[in-house]
């Protein structure tokens, strides 16, 4: 990855992924304090004037959903990159989400296979996916109101595309936590123990 060094050793860009109510922000923030890591997110906020432009293109069809989706990729491996020469790098979400949630456009493919990433951004050094199962799920969701996003508050009345969903990220062979039965600390020395190659 070129000259993004600190103290001799690679810095690392980490995604995250995780549905609803697997633990993925607060794994997030616990990783980056710990790691004193950059914290970017996927899609990088992109402000207009006039709208709130991951709100309007989530209401869009799937065809312009996903450009706006994959160009935020693009934007998001840049500064990934920018970013890992000073630090290590933690993102929520990324190109694995993208590709993943394709599964809810009926008859929408992406130009690019499963399990690979564009050729216009940068792959991971590490990609851990956050798993629950579905009383843990329920259990938690009934604390927290309704689901990020309109995708999974779809997904939350649809386990058969949510497997569908969770399919797709493993075409990218993650590192996979299952969070059911674990507190946040657990979750976090888990994280840090495949990030540290322990």
């Amino acid at each position: 990855m070129g000259s993004n060094r600190r103290g001799g050793a690679l810095n690392q860009f980490i995604v995250i992924e995780g549905l609803d109510a697997t633990g993925k922000s607060t794994l997030v923030e616990k990783l980056c304090s710990d790691l004193s890591a950059d914290l970017l997110s996927c899609p990088p906020i992109i402000t207009s004037k006039q709208i709130d432009l991951r709100s309007h293109f989530d209401n869009c069809d799937a065809v312009q959903r996903r450009a706006f989706y994959r160009f935020a990729n693009l934007l998001a491996s840049e500064q990934a990159k920018e970013a890992l020469q000073f630090n290590d790098v933690i993102m929520d979400r990324y190109w694995t989400s993208t590709a993943a949630f394709s599964a809810m456009d009926d008859g929408f493919e992406h130009d690019v296979p499963f399990g690979e990433y564009p050729p216009e951004i940068m792959p991971p050094h590490i990609l851990i996916l956050l798993i629950v199962n579905e009383e843990n799920r329920l259990l938690r969701m009934s604390g927290r109101g309704e689901a990020e996003t309109a995708e999974e508050a779809k997904l939350a009345q649809d386990s058969e595309k949510r497997q569908q969903v969770l399919a797709n990220y493993k075409t990218f062979d993650p590192y996979i936590i299952d969070t059911s039965n674990l507190s946040p600390g657990q979750v976090l020395a888990a994280a840090l123990k495949i990030i540290r190659g322990e």
